[in-house]
């Protein structure tokens, strides 16, 4: 309980897997992904067999800012079509800032230590430094933060939550505010639920 600290919704551990009744069949539209902490994504990576999981993490989320990117739904013509969007995790010192702002969310204003909503399970994007980010869309989350690495498709995190609901009324010569940041669950930060969740998948995990 977190109410009491002012915290009436809290997104930690935002995760959930979904089993399918059928394999899928893939094409040129249906593809895997890789996931962290396995040897079939350090051999994508071309990483070493004796790589850890915590070099993968070194590897993957260097404390720096990393590009990434993020598929979203646009409607267009009256047409539903999935967009690739790109964004920097903000893992080095733009980090605190990028945390800070969750401070601006709904019902967060009166939070007083931030790292009550934003925990170690976070990754951050959105802002406009080093470059303008766009934001992630209400139905977009439980989709994929993915990193493009060495010609492969690694997810890293699961978006969350938003700051802001930049697609809400949005209007084309309408700014997107500053602190307009979105929240991801990192992926190498939930491994040993996955782990157990995934146990009898044959993913080899590290």
């Amino acid at each position: 309980g977190k109410k009491e600290k002012g915290i009436n919704e809290f997104y930690d551990y935002d995760v959930a897997l979904i089993k399918l009744r059928q394999k899928l069949t893939y094409d040129q539209t249906v593809r895997p992904i890789c996931i962290p902490c396995t040897e079939r994504t350090n051999q994508a990576l071309r990483l070493p067999l004796s790589t850890t999981c915590q070099q993968q993490m070194q590897e993957l989320l260097p404390a720096k800012d990393i590009k990434a990117m993020f598929v979203s739904e646009l409607l267009k013509d009256s047409k539903k079509m999935l967009v690739r969007k790109e964004v920097y995790i903000k893992n080095g010192d733009k980090k605190t800032s990028c945390e800070r702002d969750a401070r601006f969310a709904p019902g967060y204003e009166k939070v007083k230590d931030i790292s009550e909503v934003v925990t170690p399970r976070f990754l951050c994007t959105g802002g406009v430094d080093p470059y303008a980010d766009p934001n992630t869309c209400k139905g977009d989350s439980g989709g994929p933060l993915i990193i493009h690495k060495r010609n492969r498709f690694i997810q890293v995190g699961v978006i969350s939550w938003g700051v802001v609901d930049v697609c809400k009324n949005q209007k084309r010569w309408q700014e997107v505010p500053t602190h307009a940041r979105d929240f991801h669950v990192n992926l190498f930060q939930v491994l040993p639920w996955l782990k157990d969740k995934l146990k009898d998948e044959d993913l080899d995990f590290l």
